[in-house]
């Protein structure tokens, strides 16, 4: 495992070395020279990185072609604007999946109670499906239970999580995920799609990733026994 390609998704979720070698309690200096290639990962340390940034860490984002990608000062920027109750560019704009989790490592509670209210009453369902990408990655059985609450009964943020799992799974144009999101039977090469499914439906990280998953799969059987 390559440290640049740690770094890089550390970078990504808005960490710092500091900031992970906090989280993951190894050494700043470790981190340091195994990222920069001095030191070879061990299996115990990507297992830590992992833990921080879910084990789906490597996955490739949606295809939406406009995503909104973090550094670490805009993200300070956007935080200040939810704890004052502005959402900001989640309103209409999608989110990287390195977007939810940087803003997940690091949200204030304050800011987490926006995303909780947003993810059910949000203006726009992007606002809807952004706050609940966040709220999925915070931990605690209550919001996960939001989540599931949320994407039994709003159908258009069910509607985009389940495109966007479509869209990393497969790559496909984000036009054509919609419509697999609409009838997951008209997709390409359905029992390939089926064994990536299967092992996210399994993934102990990112409750919405796991529920589209299963829900998904459900919708492909009468598919895969052709």
């Amino acid at each position: 495992m390559p440290g640049s390609r740690l770094r890089a998704e550390r970078e990504g979720a808005g960490l710092s070395l500091t900031e992970m070698a906090k989280k993951i309690k190894f050494s700043k200096s470790l981190l340091g020279m195994v990222e920069t290639g001095q030191r070879t990962a061990s299996l115990e340390l990507i297992a830590a990185y992992q833990k921080v940034l879910g084990v789906d860490m490597w996955r490739k984002d949606i295809t939406h072609k406009k995503l909104l990608i973090l550094t670490k000062a805009s993200r300070a920027t956007l935080l200040a604007g939810v704890e004052r109750g502005d959402p900001g560019a989640l309103r209409n704009t999608p989110t990287a999946h390195r977007t939810d989790v940087s803003l997940g490592n690091v949200v204030s509670e304050k800011a987490a109670e926006w995303f909780r209210k947003w993810a059910v009453e949000g203006d726009t369902a992007t606002l809807r499906t952004n706050s609940l990408s966040v709220v999925a990655k915070l931990p605690g059985k209550h919001n996960a239970d939001l989540v599931v609450q949320v994407l039994e009964n709003d159908p258009k943020v069910r509607r985009l999580i389940v495109a966007s799992e479509i869209s990393r799974l497969t790559q496909l144009e984000w036009k054509v995920a919609l419509q697999g999101a609409d009838d997951p039977t008209t997709l390409p090469e359905p029992r390939k799609l089926a064994v990536k499914l299967a092992k996210g439906a399994t993934n102990p990280k990112g409750t919405e990733s796991r529920w589209a998953c299963s829900y998904l799969l459900a919708r492909l059987v009468s598919v895969l026994g052709r």
